[in-house]
């Protein structure tokens, strides 16, 4: 069984970038074949490996069935602000039932920090994809921006979460060694993931040291992200 890998959260600066490319290098670890979808212009100006997509304008239901038959695994970074077009698109499409069809399973991966509106924007998600699909959320260490502090436990955000059973994960925090080598290189560590092959050395260990922290992270929801083999191959759509 294929997996479709949504990332979203219409939260700008809530961790999606850095979450795809986690997710991608998680699979690439693992020799699974999988396509990365990007769907903010900016990431491909500014020279970020994948695919385009422009979600907000239409999306042709072809280009994720291609996707899915060229792949074991499609990731798909929905850009801040497009969260709501990719749940118009699936209900347009009634995708759930084109997915099940298809053999493939939507897992939605949904970054969280502890801010109030990024907690407002899951219970949107929840709202809209209902049991559509699996469900992980990636803690992420972030500062809360643009709002007031909210704790999980106990909130809406992990109430909705919760009835839905989604998985919960940890995404390893930037070490001070890491947060002095991407000061240093004046990257951000999304941009440091993204252009591994060409860092300074002191940044790549560190970067490489993250990743084999995150990675553990990932194993932990393996059934909502890894594609179902039979015999050592993907089953057969």
């Amino acid at each position: 069984m294929k997996k479709l890998l949504v990332v979203a959260n219409d939260l700008e600066g809530s961790g999606k970038s850095t979450l795809a490319l986690t997710l991608s290098h998680f699979l690439n670890e693992r020799e699974i074949s999988h396509s990365l979808i990007l769907s903010d212009e900016s990431d491909i100006e500014s020279g970020r490996d994948g695919e385009y997509w422009d979600i907000e304008d239409e999306i042709e239901i072809g280009q994720l069935i291609r996707a899915l038959d060229q792949s074991d695994a499609v990731i798909v970074d929905v850009a801040s602000g497009a969260a709501r077009n990719w749940g118009e698109f699936c209900e347009s499409q009634e995708l759930e039932n084109l997915l099940a069809e298809l053999d493939v399973e939507m897992t939605l991966i949904i970054p969280e920090h502890l801010s109030e509106r990024c907690h407002e924007e899951i219970v949107d998600l929840a709202e809209i994809f209902s049991d559509q699909a699996d469900y992980v959320i990636a803690h992420l260490p972030l500062e809360a921006r643009g709002s007031v502090q909210e704790k999980w436990k106990g909130g809406a955000a992990a109430k909705a979460m919760n009835y839905l059973g989604a998985l919960e994960i940890s995404v390893p925090g930037i070490s001070p060694d890491l947060a002095t080598a991407l000061e240093s290189s004046g990257k951000t560590l999304s941009e440091a993931l993204s252009e591994t092959a060409d860092l300074p050395r002191f940044l790549e260990v560190q970067v490489t040291e993250w990743r084999e922290q995150a990675a553990l992270a990932c194993e932990r929801a393996g059934d909502y992200l890894v594609p179902e083999r039979v015999d050592g191959l993907v089953s057969a759509m």
